[in-house]
C-alpha cells in the first residue's frame, strides 16, 4: 500500500515537470483567435469573417455562443445596428440559459432604448 503511494506520488510529480518542461503553450483556436485579434485591433469586418468561419467550422464548438455575441458586437462596432440586432437575437435564440444569451438580451435592451430615443 505505501509502495503504491510512493509510486503514485512520483509519477504525478514527473507529469508535473514534464509539462513545465515544455515551454509556454501557444494556443491557437484557429480563426477565433484570429477574430479576437482584428476584434481588439478595431478591424470589425475582418472579425466578423474570422468569427463566421470558426463557427462555421465549429457549430457546436465550446466558444460557438462567444463567437455568435462577438459578431454582433462587432457590427455593433461598425455601426451597422440591424445587423447587430439580429445577431444578438440569434444569440439568445441559439444559446438559452447562457450569461451570453443574458448579455444579447442586455445588448439588446439597450438597442431598443436607442431606437425610442
Amino acid at each position: 500500500m505505501k509502495r503504491n503511494k510512493i509510486f503514485s506520488i512520483l509519477a504525478l510529480s514527473g507529469l508535473l515537470f514534464a509539462s513545465c518542461a515544455s515551454g509556454p503553450s501557444k494556443t491557437s483556436f484557429g480563426p477565433y483567435s484570429e477574430a479576437e485579434a482584428f476584434y481588439k485591433g478595431g478591424d470589425y469586418p475582418k472579425a466578423i469573417e474570422k468569427y463566421q468561419k470558426y463557427l462555421a467550422e465549429n457549430p457546436q464548438g465550446n466558444l460557438a455562443a462567444i463567437a455568435e455575441y462577438y459578431v454582433a458586437k462587432s457590427y455593433l462596432a461598425s455601426g451597422n445596428t440591424g445587423k447587430a440586432r439580429e445577431s444578438f437575437e440569434r444569440v439568445a435564440k441559439k444559446f438559452p440559459g447562457t450569461s451570453w444569451a443574458e448579455f444579447a438580451k442586455e445588448q439588446l435592451e439597450k438597442l431598443q432604448g436607442t431606437a425610442k430615443s
